[in-house]
């Protein structure tokens, strides 16, 4: 039985089938699942896409924004669950409901395998990836706009085919959804060419407070609550930060913190080849990848940096 044979298995009697994003959704969450949502609509059931919190608007410009539902309750009703790129059920935002299938579709080497059925391939280079391989064995051939967010899921996740994850099935992959129809000019534009002023202004905010350890091997920079907040920046992503960052000659471990709210400090953390961060978030509770991972921290701001930056040199130490 192929995986999307048993998916199919599992959701075949119910109408409605809830497609759940992790916190702060990027392009392989929402793409993977705006695709994966697509294609179900195209088979006869009515998908919605579940969320609690405002979605970046950098990512509206993608097929199927419809399916996409403000849900604010905190007790999911009792519909089977499509869980994507998520790597524990405490990523979810929502308490699972009982007795409906759960089906958790994720790459990540952290994965809690929360499901009834999980589709977990640490080996895929984006979420993406195994949604693409998922819909290759249904029956119905993908569609443009399925594409279009399937191409943003794989390029996002891979920095644009930069990082080390990329592999030669994801170019191949790429290539597919090409053929298929997917909108690359339209991608470009929005990803690139539509750039928020207000990017510009963290980037700079984030560069102003930038810090080197071990010698340089070690770059971050803290972001404030109050600094956010006063220049209407809380929802702005910090992605096009770390990826800088990361990029210093000589810097092996990148990390920003940002603090969303008072005490309450995201960590987003990148490395070079032959430093797994995911070990490093790990030890603070989260999780990841080897080279991108991250983790959520309660308290004060600059205690909380000097923890998390004490622990990251001492792993670099040891290898």
């Amino acid at each position: 039985m192929t995986a999307w044979s048993k998916i199919m298995s599992l959701i075949q009697d119910y109408q409605q089938i809830i497609l759940l994003l992790h916190e702060k959704p990027d392009g392989d969450c929402l793409g993977s699942a705006l695709a994966l949502g697509l294609y179900l609509q195209g088979e006869g059931f009515q998908p919605l896409i579940y969320h609690p919190e405002k979605i970046n608007r950098e990512f509206s410009f993608l097929p199927g924004q419809d399916l996409i539902k403000y849900y604010t309750k905190q007790v999911l009703p009792e519909k089977p669950v499509i869980a994507v790129d998520c790597a524990a059920e405490n990523r979810l935002l929502y308490t699972l409901p009982q007795n409906v299938p759960i089906i958790n579709i994720d790459h990540h080497q952290s994965n809690t395998f929360f499901g009834d059925y999980n589709l977990v391939e640490p080996e895929a280079a984006a979420a993406g990836e195994i949604i693409f391989r998922l819909l290759q064995n249904a029956q119905k051939s993908i569609s443009a706009e399925i594409a279009t967010c399937l191409y943003v899921a794989v390029a996002t996740d891979t920095g644009y085919f930069r990082h080390s994850s990329t592999t030669a099935e994801t170019f191949f992959i790429a290539g597919k959804l090409l053929n298929y129809g997917a909108a690359v000019d339209l991608i470009r534009e929005h990803l690139f060419e539509k750039r928020p002023f207000k990017e510009l202004k963290i980037i700079k905010i984030a560069l102003d407070k930038l810090q080197f350890a071990q010698e340089k091997r070690i770059v971050w920079t803290a972001l404030s609550y109050e600094d956010l907040a006063a220049n209407g920046l809380l929802n702005i992503d910090t992605e096009k930060i770390i990826s800088l960052l990361r990029s210093v000659a000589g810097v092996q471990v990148a990390l920003v913190f940002k603090e969303l709210e008072p005490r309450k400090i995201k960590v987003s953390l990148r490395g070079k080849q032959g430093y797994d961060v995911n070990l490093l978030a790990q030890h603070f509770n989260g999780g990841g990848h080897a080279q991108a991972a991250g983790c959520s921290l309660e308290g004060n701001l600059k205690e909380s940096v000097n923890l998390v930056i004490k622990k990251t040199a001492d792993l670099l130490e040891k290898l």
